[in-house]
């Protein structure tokens, strides 16, 4: 897939605005155009997948092949057909019980049970880094948490979302909003003349921003939570920029009930140039 050669060797997370958005379908699509580097390891964020695989629902899972590394949990490496080889027992417990770290004997798929908390997991890609495990680490992020990815170091990542005609102009306003934030230049300290502002940019904080600033430096683009056309009429009249930058490796998109015309139409240049297959077409 064309945009994507980045993955190979690097930490990729893969996030959407929301559940159902294609995340570990698209994942699954991704995973050998990582191994083009090596063993891959794989994380997950959080537990709803687990939890639904424990109740007898139908959780997605993620296809590994032999030597890739997982994170999951005691529970789902005995049912797993890759019977995996457990590297290390990682501190404290999920829901669904003890965390580890296991490779993969053979081809199968696994589910994903991811730690609860960001440096666990941060932890845990820095370990199987150290030790040599895997060349390329891939994250199936956790929804609705963009903000995930500048907890995992030098990391890169994927947008997922589904759309459709309903949910098209909303959707197209938060794309327009996620490119413009992942487009802004880096400057490790702010350019001359720049504002630098410590932590997050919300409402209440643009508010007390001076009214003749020409120019914002960010810590990172995870740290704003301006709504998306705030946002956009922000970018409008100050010249923003961040000082930590997560390359976006590109947007899929999955539209029900639309065509690729009218998706194209709706969010206009900036993010056509960054769209990439959808999902399920991929896994077809």
């Amino acid at each position: 897939m064309a945009g994507l050669s980045g993955v190979a060797g690097g930490v990729t997370a893969v996030t959407g605005f929301e559940k159902g958005s294609g995340k570990t379908t698209f994942l699954n699509a991704l995973l050998p155009l990582a191994r083009e580097a090596g063993p891959v390891a794989v994380f997950g964020i959080g537990v709803d997948g687990g939890l639904k695989a424990r109740d007898g629902k139908d959780a997605p899972e993620v296809l590994v092949e032999e030597g890739d590394v997982v994170l999951t949990t005691d529970l789902f490496a005995r049912a797993s057909p890759a019977r995996l080889e457990v590297l290390e027992a990682l501190p404290g417990r999920s829901t669904l019980g003890r965390l580890l770290l296991g490779r993969a004997v053979r081809r199968g798929g696994v589910t994903l049970v991811g730690a609860e908390h960001l440096s666990a997991l941060s932890g845990a890609i820095e370990l199987v880094r150290q030790e040599g495990w895997a060349a390329s680490s891939v994250v199936d992020g956790a929804a609705s948490r963009v903000t995930q990815v500048s907890a995992l170091g030098d990391a890169r990542f994927v947008f997922t979302v589904r759309v459709d005609r309903g949910s098209l102009a909303r959707v197209a306003e938060r794309l327009r909003a996620l490119v413009a934030l992942a487009d802004l230049p880096v400057s490790p300290e702010p350019p001359p003349g720049a504002m630098r502002l410590e932590g997050p940019l919300t409402e209440d904080v643009r508010e007390g921003l001076p009214r003749d600033l020409v120019a914002l430096s960010l810590e990172d683009f995870t740290k704003s939570f301006l709504p998306p056309a705030a946002l956009l009429r922000l970018l409008e009249t100050v010249a923003c920029s961040v000082r930590r930058g997560f390359p976006l490796l590109g947007v899929v998109a999955a539209p029900r009930d639309l065509t690729s015309l009218e998706l194209r139409a709706a969010v206009g240049p900036e993010v056509c140039a960054r769209l990439l297959a959808n999902p399920y077409e991929v896994a077809a």
